[in-house]
């Protein structure tokens, strides 16, 4: 039951019992909901949204990104033709991405300004504390494997296993690059969101060592087709976005993970 992990996990965080108690609740619920309404679509969804609430409420920056993320998973299963029954795994698979999240201390996912090499450790478990959660959601099936592998890099200098190449599970280097899209074209409270076809570009750059190139051009026509419907408002003058710019930690040709934080 995941709620005992999420428990421990804060239990020994900076934040303690407190933060434990107000975290076990929802997850408790949300995990109930998910293993008694496997037949309901809609109620099941309702359940994972549920669980990706108690990240947002964690890390206000990141509210509708699992949302976003798990949308442009189906953008790019549709376009590879994988089945529906995939496609919905994807689906949830990115609303659940950064579950894990809920281990990581609030303090670390809102700092202003770079994470310390131990506070970037403590930072790239969120990928295992995530799988853990969700271990006893069978009928999750792949998305279990895009929770805990999401991280990880072509080349093989990704995290939590450093596994490269093909040896990445499919469903991973696909939500990996919906979860890069959608970092680089939100706001973040350091950076404006960057376009669309930025974005894009930004991919193809890291296509072959981060990112799989399939998936890559598969996002791109994709979006040449249905476009993406959550593009931002153009900047406007006298309001400048500020806060701090975080160090990068994987570089490719130059460029960091996504939205700056290859975290």
């Amino acid at each position: 039951m995941p709620a005992a992990p999420v428990a421990v996990l804060l239990w020994r965080s900076p934040f303690g019992p407190l933060a434990a108690l107000l975290a076990v609740g929802p997850v408790y619920l949300a995990w109930r909901s998910l293993r008694r309404c496997r037949p309901e679509h809609a109620a099941r969804q309702t359940a994972v949204r549920a669980l990706a609430q108690a990240v947002h409420i964690k890390d206000r920056y990141t509210r509708g990104h699992g949302e976003r993320v798990g949308f442009a998973a189906v953008l790019i299963a549709r376009e590879l033709g994988l089945d529906e029954d995939r496609t919905e795994v994807l689906r949830c698979a990115g609303i659940l991405h950064d579950i894990g999240k809920l281990g990581v201390p609030a303090r670390l996912l809102r700092k202003e300004g770079p994470l310390t090499p131990a506070e970037r450790r403590i930072m790239e478990q969120h990928p295992e504390h995530g799988a853990e959660i969700v271990r006893g959601l069978d009928f999750l099936g792949e998305a279990r494997a895009a929770v805990l592998h999401h991280h990880e890099r072509m080349d093989g200098r990704g995290y939590p296993h450093g596994l490269a190449g093909e040896r990445i599970p499919e469903v991973a280097r696909i939500v990996a690059v919906a979860d890069a899209f959608d970092a680089m074209t939100s706001t973040r409270s350091y950076r404006r969101g960057r376009p669309v076809a930025a974005a894009l570009e930004e991919l193809e750059r890291c296509a072959g060592t981060q990112f799989d190139p399939r998936m890559v051009a598969a996002l791109r026509r994709a979006l040449a087709v249905h476009g993406w419907p959550f593009t931002e408002e153009p900047e406007q003058p006298g309001q400048p976005v500020t806060g701090h710019v975080p160090v990068p930690r994987e570089q490719c040709a130059g460029a960091r993970t996504g939205d700056g934080v290859a975290v």
